[in-house]
C-alpha cells in the first residue's frame, strides 16, 4: 500500500473549495482525463456516503471506467471517495480547514493493490502520481479562486 499527501493553501472561502471538489462538472476542469461521472442508483448530495458511481478518464488514448464509491462527507470539511478497478483501488481524503487568508486543503491517498505487478508499477511510477496530483491540486487552486473572485 502507498500513501500520497498533499497540502496545498488557496485564497477562496472553504465553501467554494469545497464546492469545486464536490461538483461534477467542476471536477472535469481540475482532474486531468476525467471525461464523466454518473451515479448506479439513487443519488442524495445531502447524504452521499455509500453512494456507488462510475468515472470515465481518459487514460493516453483511451477511456477507463472505474467503480467508486463516497466514503465520507461532511460539508464543507470532508469529502472521501474510494475508486478502482479489479487492479487497484485509491481512497481518497480531502479535508479543509479555514485559514486567515482562505482555505487549507489536505489530501491524503491510500492506494491498495491487487498483486505483486501492480505494487511493483505503483512504485516505479510513484514520481509520476506525484506529479500528476500537484498538477491537479494547482489546478483545483486556480479554479477555486477564480470562482470565488466572481462570488465577490
Amino acid at each position: 500500500m502507498s500513501d500520497f499527501t498533499y497540502t496545498i493553501d488557496i485564497h477562496a472561502p472553504k465553501e467554494t473549495v469545497f464546492d469545486c471538489i464536490n461538483d461534477n462538472e467542476k471536477q472535469k476542469i481540475w482532474m486531468e482525463g476525467l471525461q464523466e461521472t454518473y451515479y448506479a442508483g439513487v443519488y442524495d448530495p445531502e447524504n452521499p456516503v455509500g453512494t456507488k458511481f462510475k468515472q470515465k478518464i481518459k487514460e493516453g488514448g483511451r477511456v477507463v471506467e472505474y467503480d467508486g464509491e463516497v466514503i465520507a462527507y461532511d460539508r464543507p470539511d470532508l469529502i472521501a471517495v474510494k475508486i478502482g478497478n479489479q487492479s487497484f483501488s485509491v481512497s481518497a481524503y480531502y479535508e479543509l480547514s479555514e485559514t486567515p487568508e482562505g482555505t487549507r486543503l489536505d489530501y491524503r491517498a491510500e492506494m491498495g493493490t491487487a498483486n505483486t505487478f501492480t505494487k511493483i508499477m505503483g512504485f516505479l511510477f510513484g514520481w509520476l502520481t506525484k506529479r500528476i496530483l500537484h498538477k491537479q491540486m494547482t489546478s483545483l487552486k486556480e479554479l477555486a479562486e477564480s470562482e470565488a473572485k466572481v462570488t465577490v
